[in-house]
C-alpha cells in the first residue's frame, strides 16, 4: 500500500512551520538576514535537537514577521498547500496568524487573509483556513488577525497556540463574539487542565494534541460525551518532549478509548516530515492499515467543511481509495 498516493485529510498544519528550506534561505537574503546557511537550518529545525516544548517554539522566531510582500505571502501559502498534495492530502485544513504575516509589510489582517487563500488555492487541492491567536500577544497583539476575520470570509475556525502557561480566559469574550468552530492546542505544554477548559468554557470541538488528557477518566469521558476530536502530532509530541517514542505514544492510549483522532504534521518544515511519512511511522509502530484509514475518516468528521453533502463526498473519495488498497494487499495470491 503506497501511503503517499492514498487520500489523507489534514486538520492541524501551521502555515509558519510549512515553509519550504531552500525558500527559506532565499527569503532571508532578500530581508537581508545575513545568517550561514547551516545556522539558518539550525534555528528553525529540530532535526538533531533535545526534546522540549519551548526549543520547539523558538523554532518559529526566524519565520514570524519575515514577509516583505505581497507575492512572498502568495508563494509560501501555494508551496505549502502544494506539498501537502503531493503528499496525498486531498483535504487541508491550513492554520495560520495575519498578524504575524502582515507585520513586516504592515499589511491589513484582511488583506493578508486573501493572499494566503488567493496562493494556496493555486495548488489545486481542497482547503480550510483557521485563524491562529498567539496566547502570548493577548487580545490586544493579535488584533490584525480580529480585522481578518470581522472583514473576510476566509476563514471557517479558530485557533489558539503557543505557550500554554499563559491564560487562555482573556480570550473567551472574543471567541464567543466571533462565533466560528474552535480548535485549541492544550494538553501539550500544559496540563490535563487545559484539555477541560478548551471544552468545558470555550466549548472547543477540536483539541490540537491533547495527549495529556489520555491519562484523566474524567476529561476522556468528557471528550467522549462532546464528541471531541484530538488532532495527535506524534513526530512533533515527541519532539516536544510530550512523547518518549513512537511505540510508546500516548496515540496507542487514544485507540484504546477509542477517542476520535487523527493523524498531523503540525509544522512539517521544523519537524522534517510530510503527512505520509507520519502514516509510515504509525504502521511501523504498529497500527494497522484499518486503523490508519479510520483515522482519515475521524478527520473528514471533524473538520471545519460548509456543508454535510461536501462532507460526504470526501467520505466517499477517502473510503473507497483505502478500501480497494487493501483489498489489493489481502486479494488470494
Amino acid at each position: 500500500m503506497d501511503l503517499r498516493a492514498l487520500p489523507k485529510v489534514e486538520l492541524h498544519r501551521h502555515l509558519e512551520g510549512s515553509i519550504r528550506f531552500e525558500t527559506f534561505v532565499e527569503l532571508a537574503k532578500e530581508t537581508g538576514l545575513d545568517l550561514p546557511r547551516a545556522e539558518l537550518r539550525r534555528r528553525t529545525s529540530m532535526k538533531g535537537e533535545a526534546p522540549g516544548f519551548l526549543r520547539f517554539l523558538s523554532k518559529f522566531e526566524l519565520y514570524r514577521g519575515l514577509y516583505p510582500s505581497r507575492e512572498w505571502i502568495e508563494r509560501v501559502a501555494f508551496e505549502a498547500a502544494e506539498d501537502a498534495g503531493r503528499d496525498g492530502v486531498l483535504h487541508l485544513e491550513l492554520r495560520f496568524s495575519p498578524t504575524h504575516f502582515g507585520r513586516r509589510l504592515g499589511a491589513k489582517g484582511e488583506d493578508v487573509a486573501d493572499w494566503v487563500r488567493r496562493g494556496a488555492r493555486r495548488a489545486g487541492i481542497g482547503l480550510g483556513f483557521i485563524a491562529t491567536y498567539g496566547r502570548d500577544f493577548g487580545v490586544k497583539g493579535n488584533e490584525p488577525t480580529t480585522r481578518a476575520l470581522l472583514g473576510t470570509d476566509v476563514f471557517s475556525g479558530l485557533d489558539l497556540a503557543g505557550n500554554e502557561s499563559v491564560s487562555a480566559r482573556p480570550f473567551l469574550p472574543l471567541f464567543k463574539r466571533l462565533k466560528l468552530p474552535v480548535t485549541i492546542h492544550a494538553g501539550e505544554g500544559g496540563g490535563v487542565e487545559n484539555v477541560r477548559e478548551a471544552m468545558e468554557t470555550f466549548g472547543a470541538r477540536r483539541i490540537g494534541h491533547g495527549v495529556r488528557a489520555f491519562r484523566d477518566r474524567r476529561v476522556v469521558d468528557l471528550a467522549k460525551r462532546m464528541q471531541v476530536h484530538f488532532e495527535l502530532c506524534p513526530t512533533s509530541e515527541i519532539q516536544t518532549g510530550v512523547a518518549r517514542d513512537w511505540k510508546r505514544h500516548p496515540a496507542w492510549r487514544a485507540r484504546e478509548l477509542a477517542l476520535s483522532c487523527s493523524l498531523n504534521t503540525d509544522d512539517p518544515s521544523i519537524s522534517g516530515i510530510g503527512l505520509a511519512d507520519e502514516y509510515r511511522r504509525a504502521r511501523n509502530a504498529g497500527w494497522s492499515d484499518v486503523y490508519l484509514e479510520w483515522c482519515s475518516l475521524n478527520a473528514i468528521g471533524a473538520a471545519f467543511l460548509p456543508s454535510a453533502a461536501d462532507r460526504e463526498r470526501l467520505r466517499r473519495k477517502v473510503s473507497s481509495a483505502w478500501r480497494k488498497a487493501r483489498g489489493i494487499i489481502v486479494a488470494p495470491r
